[in-house]
Parts: C-alpha cells; sequence; structure tokens
C-alpha cells in the first residue's frame, strides 16, 4: 500500500487544479495556433522548414511564421508535460 504525502501548506489540491485547466486552455489557444499555419500553408512545420532553407518563399513574413510555428508547437509540447505531472500528482494525492 503507498502512503500518500500531503500536499505542502502553500499548495492545494484546488491550486493545482486550477493549474491544470489553465493549461488545459493554454493547450487549445497553441493548438489553435499550430492549426492556424498548416492551414495557411498547407503543409507541416517540418516541410515549410525545408522549403525555406532551400530559399523558396519570402523571408519575411515566412521565416518569422516558421519561428511562432516552432514556439507554439514547442510550448505545446511543455503544456503538455507539465499537464501530465499535474494530473499526476492530484492522481496520487487524493486528499
Amino acid at each position: 500500500m503507498q502512503a500518500f504525502t500531503p500536499f505542502p501548506k502553500n499548495i492545494s489540491r484546488n491550486a493545482l487544479t486550477r493549474l491544470r485547466d489553465d493549461l488545459t486552455r493554454r493547450e487549445s489557444v497553441l493548438q489553435t495556433i499550430v492549426r492556424r499555419f498548416e492551414a495557411q500553408y498547407n503543409v507541416s512545420l517540418e516541410s515549410f522548414e525545408a522549403r525555406l532553407a532551400q530559399g523558396q518563399g519570402q523571408e519575411h513574413p515566412d521565416w518569422e511564421d516558421s519561428i511562432e510555428w516552432r514556439n507554439a508547437l514547442d510550448e505545446l509540447k511543455q503544456a503538455n508535460l507539465m499537464k501530465r505531472v499535474l494530473e499526476w500528482l492530484l492522481r496520487s494525492n487524493p486528499h
């Protein structure tokens, strides 16, 4: 049987739940950004960056879009990881 360690006094279950919910909303915004770029360019980020590396496309705004697209994907991965950690914490401490 696993023993449960209570959350530190300044961290409540409610606070963790709010953080998880905030991350869910953040994921939704980031997914919208990614889908917008996918629809705008009709390719994956990797294909888009490969075309830019070959000199196809415009330096402005295409390179800026690729940076924003890449950042959105990176932030989406980070938000997903943080949300999974919060969910694990919430499951592992039911009190």
